[in-house]
């Protein structure tokens, strides 16, 4: 049995023969009428549709796989961070700023000042701290609001603020 490629280049080059004046009209009727095209290229697509139908199902499969994943790896990092946060609490209740263990060094460690944004609305009638973004919208640029509070300037409706987080090394 040819393959669907070889099916089409067989009838491609009968189908031109004729145009060509290679046959004439009488040949070419016999020669399409004894070649089996209809049967071969039914059977053939009847094979593409069952695996066409696997594939699907194959990509279906996968989706549902890659949407349950998803949601592990999301309680898997959500119990980390419940975990991690006890932790910083415990030791910030018992004094313990920095501790080792013989395969782990623990400590607190001061984040970096971030922008709190309290009222957004205070921050609406200053046109400097907002970038243009696509569809007429607007956004808040925190890194100009910070430099601004970092520089001593008085915004209302944002601060800085300083963090701690925990650090396993």
């Amino acid at each position: 049995m040819s393959t669907l490629y070889e099916l089409q280049e067989e009838y491609r080059n009968i189908y031109d023969m004729p145009a060509q004046g290679e046959i004439d009209e009488q040949t070419f009727s016999d020669c399409l009428e004894g070649i089996c095209f209809d049967e071969q290229l039914e059977t053939k697509a009847e094979g593409y549709a069952k695996v066409i139908r696997m594939l699907e199902y194959d990509a279906d499969t996968a989706k549902a796989e890659a949407a349950r994943l998803s949601s592990r790896r999301s309680s898997f990092e959500n119990n980390a961070q419940r975990m991690r946060e006890r932790l910083y609490t415990a030791m910030k209740i018992t004094g313990r700023e920095k501790f080792k263990t013989p395969l782990f060094s623990f400590n607190n460690q001061a984040t970096a000042e971030k922008v709190v944004v309290d009222d957004i609305n205070a921050l609406q009638s200053n046109d400097d701290y907002w970038k243009p973004r696509k569809w007429d919208e607007s956004e808040l640029d925190k890194s100009k609001i910070k430099e601004a509070l970092q520089s001593g300037q008085n915004i209302n409706g944002a601060h800085l603020e300083k963090g701690e987080s925990l650090r396993i090394r």
